[in-house]
Order: C-alpha cells, then sequence, then structure tokens
C-alpha cells in the first residue's frame, strides 16, 4: 500500500470530493481534515447531551456513511485533530484489501498468532469473563457512578476492544520485536508530525526520555501504553475510572525503575 496515495485507490465507493483529496498517511497521523464525529468534549458534555451515535446501535457501514458525504473540515495536511472517522475509513479499507471484516483480520493476523486470549473486539451483547465493569464522575460529583450505556462496537477499528496489560505487553513485545511489521514500517509510525503525532501514537521527550505514548478513554475506561523507545521499559495501565492521570502515573512509575 502506497501512503501517500488518495484513500480513494483502496476504498474506491467513498466519495470523490473527501478520497480524492486525503491520503492515508492523513489518516493515519489525524492530519486528514474529515468532519469530527465525536461531539463529546467532556464529561460534562456527555452527561448533559448523551454520546450522540455511541448510544444507538448502528453497523459499520452506517458509522461511516454517516459522515462520509461531508465537506472536509479543512486542508488535509494543515491541522492535527484527533478524530475517530480517519480510523473508522481505515478499518473499511482492511476490510476491502483482505475481503474479510476487520475483526477476522485482527483475529486472524494479531490476537491468535500472539497468544492473546484476553483480547478481543467487543459488542454491548457479549459477556465476557472477568471484564471489569466501569465507572467516572464529574468535577461537580463526589461519589462515582456507572458509565453511560453505550454501543461500544460503534467505534470499530477506533477502539471497540477489550484487553488486559499481558495481552498488551504480548503486543509491544512483537511490534517492536519487528514480528509485526517492518523496520521501515516501524520507523514511519514512530515519525512525529503536528502534535508530536505520528501514526496511532504520540512520540515525546528526547534521548533516554524519548518516548511512544498512546491513551485511550472512553467515559470510565482508561489506558496508557508507554514505551521508552532508548530503554526496555514498556508501562502499561488500565483503569476502569476517568479521574486517575495515568500519563503523570506512568512516569513516576518509570522514575523508580531500577536504572
Amino acid at each position: 500500500m502506497e501512503l501517500n496515495k488518495p484513500f480513494k485507490t483502496y476504498l474506491p465507493e467513498y466519495p470523490d470530493k473527501v478520497s480524492l483529496k486525503v491520503t492515508l498517511h492523513q489518516l493515519l497521523n489525524h492530519n486528514s481534515g474529515v468532519v469530527l464525529i465525536d461531539t463529546v468534549s467532556s464529561v460534562d458534555n456527555a452527561m448533559k447531551y448523551g454520546l450522540g451515535i455511541f448510544q444507538t446501535p448502528y453497523t459499520s457501514d452506517q458509522i461511516l456513511k454517516s459522515f462520509w458525504d461531508k465537506p472536509l473540515a479543512n486542508e488535509p495536511g494543515t491541522k492535527f485533530t484527533y478524530n475517530n472517522a480517519d480510523y473508522i475509513i481505515l478499518g473499511k479499507i482492511i476490510e476491502k484489501i483482505y475481503r474479510k471484516t476487520y475483526e477476522e483480520v485482527l483475529y486472524e493476523k494479531i490476537l491468535r498468532p500472539l497468544d492473546m486470549h484476553n483480547s478481543g473486539v467487543m459488542h454491548e451483547k457479549d459477556i465476557i469473563k472477568n471484564l471489569a465493569s466501569t465507572y467516572f464522575k464529574d468535577k461537580n460529583s463526589a461519589i462515582f457512578i456507572n458509565s453511560l450505556p453505550m454501543f461500544i462496537e460503534n467505534w470499530y477499528a477506533a477502539g471497540a476492544m477489550y484487553c488486559s496489560p499481558s495481552d498488551l505487553l504480548k503486543f509491544s513485545n512483537a511490534l517492536y520485536g519487528l514480528k509485526l511489521i517492518s523496520k521501515r514500517s516501524l520507523d514511519s509510525m514512530l515519525t512525529p508530525g503536528l502534535d508530536d503525532y505520528g501514526y496511532g501514537v504520540w512520540i515525546k521527550g528526547l534521548g533516554d526520555e524519548r518516548r511512544m505514548e498512546r491513551y485511550g478513554q472512553i467515559m470510565g475506561i482508561n489506558a496508557v501504553w508507554m514505551k521508552f523507545l532508548n530503554k526496555t521499559t514498556t508501562i502499561i495501565i488500565l483503569s476502569n475510572t476517568n479521574v486517575a492521570n495515568l500519563g503523570e502515573l506512568a512516569l513516576k512509575i518509570e522514575m523508580n525503575v531500577p536504572k
């Protein structure tokens, strides 16, 4: 795949006004300019207005078509905007190339080969053994409440997964051990662009402190994966509340790792 080609090359049914202007590279590093589909800007906002399209059951095709005919929000390559729509498009491209569902490809290429038995794609109807319940509170509350009901599968390739810390470590070791992608692809992934963002990850720090950071948060689901690129240290923290600053905690843990 040519990352600097318009993604129309790989998803021909997508409307021309966007797919002929935006490249795979720009989708991967959130510089696409594709219209933002995430309407929730804060916990308070979610409490007042809900979670938008994530509280109604949709197929991945319906999610895609909910935004694909909308004009670009800005010129591609000019602005970083974290947008789940970018990775929803990428998920549909994977399906087009492999002629399988995104979930099937994920299991065949990554989860089964790496023995990630405590990981998978989530669906609201599924009962998953030992899956933690999630809780959150807003700035005006002294107590936790249950996360708002949602159809997690609507995040699709942008985040509809469950995982354990040990499984994430397997994935991290395989990725950096070049068992999943080539050295050239890994270098591309770790090349920072706007907002210090590479392909799906932030690149922070210099020298021994240069690190990859990946965060994820949906209501009370809270996660950080931090890989120090010039050390052997990898820190993975998963939390079932929204209040912990996991990035700050990860850095404090690293400071106390024996040198």
